[in-house]
């Protein structure tokens, strides 16, 4: 076949050959060829092998600007003449190999997983649904391209599909997937472990179920048609027959998550947990990169030991490099950061927020007994979630690094941390204390000028070895891991009951989850008459105690679990709750009542920094916050916390739960319609 005014038909539909091979691009120039280049098995699988695109780098997982990291302002969004989203490249391989297989095996409905080319058309069929449901997240309904078109095809000026039509159509190429990929059992070796796998597709087929699903049941809710009638705006509500419901996409969740933990139990996948004598599991996981002996943590254990990875994208020092600069970015603060909301929101060794109430009441609330307190600078940081306290540095803590301008990279096992050192008690700044020219010191935490103290930092995702210089880190990128199948499952249960869940399901999933972090069980008897005394209601923006329920508990979850994994964006909008938590009045880390503020404070003492010594940690005068605080009132739930944004900095509308349809697209093919609002 050949491919006839090729130029028209990329303008026309965006076939900008996006995807992140060449090899579909050289098409055979006559028919002959074409039947030598898909002869045999193995030309399938390399053809299948060049279809791998999960896109992207590093930095997309940061999620910078949102209410987990901060908000400093963010804007309305304007339309655009392209989008990096609108590109049909990688389809159109696909859809290439799914014919091919169709001349060489007879018709694909009938193939099973034994075929020699199955594995193959499973993954051509997996990413189909995978670069679908990409565009369906970012603009709804778009053109469905099921099929190797040239421009005397209809899809080329035709209209948009319904989201509906591209939902349905990614659920069935995942079913087909499912049918098809090997079990992970059947794999083995490390040369195996970024393969496509039959709980890989079980796995993202759960997560597109639940996504769908809760998207449909609270977005008619934010106060936009987001779906528009098809004809003047928006891709309509047009549905195929045999569309699931609400109910039916959440069994779907249910029960493709159950299988893949199913699987789990059999031993096929684990939580990776190699550090858990310190509780560092989580944040080293993301760390893994043995080869060439590098040191990626204190265990010395790489990435053979990793079980937790249903799907990866992997990398390696030698033959492909992450190229991110990770250690740099995270150490210089340019990464993720953990709000002050979010950081607060991680609860305690014994599973419950750190301050709680037997009421609605302020009046009745009261810090949990494991809690440590502000008043010294390490007490917030005692008995709480693993996540929280291996994802940050305690402020008595310094940690490793490759960035060896900014600290010291690990270069031996046995320490998950250097030992630091704390400058001597001295009238004034002494250039020569060991602590002041060490990257090791470790100095009296203060509020600076301007300061809305919105934050904990965060170090996730930090190279530590000295094997790793600039660009060279090379850990594998999760793209689907057995705790996101934990939280799929969990969700999926507690919605199909209305807000209940067993305690047999919590164990079945995210228990597990909390297990690693250090954390108690989540049961119904834990949560029962207790209420939530450090609630942010973001639509007020300001603190209230709130009645804990199953569903906020199982969201909390999948937050602490996932964040800074590029999810957290797509969960505020199919909750429904973007338009709300992304604007209004955000709070910072509590200061008044605190050590910043206690005179009496000999534990941690005054400010030892250079240009700042022996000055308070907190100086209104010398150095004043930037938005000022939200109550000096102690009875106030918002006592003593600056004003970290203001509601009139943030104007995110709700016509960005979806995309613009690229404008330039548009003007190529009128019958484009934009999505509502824009």
């Amino acid at each position: 076949m050949k491919l006839y005014n090729k130029s028209i038909l990329m303008l026309a539909v965006g076939l900008t050959m996006t995807a992140c091979s060449d090899f579909l691009d050289k098409e055979p120039t006559d028919q002959g060829t074409e039947a030598i280049t898909f002869k045999t098995p193995e030309q399938f699988e390399q053809a299948a092998n060049r279809l791998y695109c999960f896109g992207g780098k590093w930095d997309v997982k940061f999620e910078l600007n949102l209410d987990t990291s901060g908000i400093g302002a963010n804007d309305a969004g304007t339309t655009g003449e392209s989008h990096g989203t609108w590109g049909f490249g990688g389809h159109r391989e696909c859809n290439i190999l799914l014919e091919k297989a169709a001349s060489y095996a007879g018709p694909l409905e009938d193939m099973t997983a034994s075929h020699p080319i199955a594995t193959s058309v499973g993954t051509a069929y997996f990413f189909r649904a995978w670069h679908h449901f990409n565009q369906l997240r970012t603009f709804g309904g778009v053109p469905i391209i099921d099929h190797v078109i040239d421009t005397s095809d209809p899809v080329v000026y035709g209209k948009r599909n319904s989201r509906y039509e591209v939902a349905y159509l990614v659920m069935n190429d995942l079913k087909r997937a499912v049918d098809l990929l090997p079990k992970r059992s059947t794999l083995s070796g490390l040369e195996n472990r970024g393969k496509l796998t039959r709980e890989g597709a079980q796995g993202f087929l759960a997560r597109v179920a639940l996504y769908e699903a809760t998207w449909e049941k609270y977005t008619p809710s934010i106060g936009i048609d987001l779906d528009g009638d098809g004809e003047s705006v928006g891709a309509g509500k047009f549905k195929p027959e045999g569309y699931p419901s609400v109910e039916e996409w959440l069994a779907l969740a249910r029960d493709m998550s159950k299988a893949v933990i199913d699987e789990a139990e059999r031993g096929t996948f684990a939580l990776w947990d190699e550090c858990s004598d310190t509780g560092l599991s989580y944040y080293y996981l993301f760390n893994l990169d043995d080869a060439n002996g590098n040191i990626a943590n204190y265990k010395g254990v790489g990435k053979a030991t990793n079980k937790e990875f249903i799907i990866n994208n992997p990398y390696d020092v030698d033959l492909k490099k992450g190229g991110s600069n990770l250690a740099y970015t995270v150490t210089t603060g340019q990464s993720s950061n953990i709000s002050a909301w979010f950081g607060e929101s991680f609860v305690c060794s014994n599973g419950l927020p750190i301050h709680l109430s037997t009421s609605s009441s302020y009046q009745d609330a009261y810090y949990n007994e494991e809690f440590g307190g502000y008043d010294t600078f390490e007490g917030e940081f005692e008995n709480r979630d693993m996540r929280f306290i291996g994802c940050i540095i305690p402020p008595y803590k310094v940690t490793w690094t490759a960035a060896t301008e900014y600290g010291d990279p690990m270069t031996a096992l046995g320490n998950p941390y250097p030992e630091p050192l704390f400058p001597e008690p001295s009238d004034s700044w002494n250039p020569s204390d060991p602590a002041n020219v060490s990257k090791r010191g470790v100095y009296t935490p203060m509020i600076g000028v301007n300061s809305t103290h919105n934050g904990y930092g965060c170090r996730k995702y930090l190279i530590e070895g000295a094997g790793r210089s600039t660009n060279q880190e090379s850990a594998d990128w999760p793209v689907l891991r057995l705790a996101e199948v934990h939280c799929i499952y969990a969700e999926a249960v507690c919605e199909l009951g209305n807000g209940a869940i067993s305690d047999a399901d919590l164990d079945f999933s995210i228990n597990k989850n909390r297990a690693r972090a250090k954390v108690a069980r989540l049961t119904n008897s834990l949560i029962a008459g207790k209420f939530d005394a450090g609630w942010f209601n973001f639509a007020t923006g300001s603190y209230e105690c709130h009645a804990m329920t199953m569903l906020d508990e199982i969201r909390r979850e999948r937050t602490c679990e996932l964040f800074a994994e590029n999810f957290r964006m797509d969960d505020l909008k199919r909750w429904g709750i973007a338009h709300i938590n992304l604007n209004g009045r955000k709070l910072g880390r509590r200061i008044l009542g605190t050590a910043y503020t206690n005179p009496a404070n000999t534990v941690n003492g005054p400010s030892n920094v250079s240009n700042y010594y022996g000055e308070p940690a907190y100086n209104p005068q010398t150095r004043p916050l930037q938005y000022g605080m939200a109550s000096e009132d102690p009875a106030s739930p918002d006592y003593g916390r600056p004003i970290a944004t203001r509601a009139e900095n943030c104007f995110w509308n709700v016509r960005q739960y979806l995309d613009f349809i690229p404008e330039g697209q548009r003007r190529l093919n009128p019958n484009l319609t934009q999505n509502p609002g824009w």
